[in-house]
């Protein structure tokens, strides 16, 4: 995919995600609220943290380990499973760290290879998300420490909201006018 067209999707989210904040908070909140025990976001997430883990995995140079390469999605398959099955507190925060982590690779690989103008500021979002999905892959209580003061202060909420929003309008107008 192009980064043009990567940075129009996450505007895209991003906006969307900000405009269903600023119409329905309660829902945005409630949300937030169930979102760490949740286990059905923590197995989507994690079915595509096997799914990106495999493919990094099968595009990498392994050298003399390259003969495993063709059991690549069988492996991704079983640990996906075993997580779901075997761990206890296979929880979505986690998960979700994980796939920040994950889905920043080819983001990055595609920004500092086009070349084009501005790539760094897409670049510098990431590594933003990088660093998130470092303290929640460790620490996945920091996600409700962090949601924590939104949900309290309705003022702090609108706030966040119409940054968020203005954010996914500067990464439309990015994708659509300088990529």
């Amino acid at each position: 995919m192009s980064l043009q067209g990567i940075t129009i999707i996450l505007g895209l989210m991003i906006f969307t995600g900000g405009v269903t904040a600023l119409l329905r908070p309660e829902l945005i909140c409630r949300f937030v609220e169930l979102f760490p025990r949740s286990s059905i976001p923590a197995w989507i997430f994690t079915a595509l943290c096997c799914w990106l883990g495999g493919r990094e995995a099968q595009a990498m140079n392994m050298g003399s380990v390259g003969v495993i390469k063709p059991y690549i999605p069988v492996m991704s398959a079983v640990v996906f499973f075993s997580s779901v099955v075997f761990m206890k507190e296979l929880l979505a925060p986690r998960a979700l760290g994980g796939f920040l982590l994950l889905i920043a690779v080819p983001i990055v690989r595609t920004a500092s290879m086009s070349g084009a103008p501005a790539f760094q500021i897409l670049v510098g979002l990431v590594y933003l998300w990088i660093i998130l999905g470092i303290i929640l892959l460790m620490s996945p209580w920091y996600f409700r420490k962090f949601y924590e003061p939104f949900l309290k202060n309705k003022r702090l909420l609108k706030m966040a909201t119409l940054t968020k929003t203005a954010l996914g309008i500067i990464l439309l107008m990015l994708g659509i006018f300088v990529y």
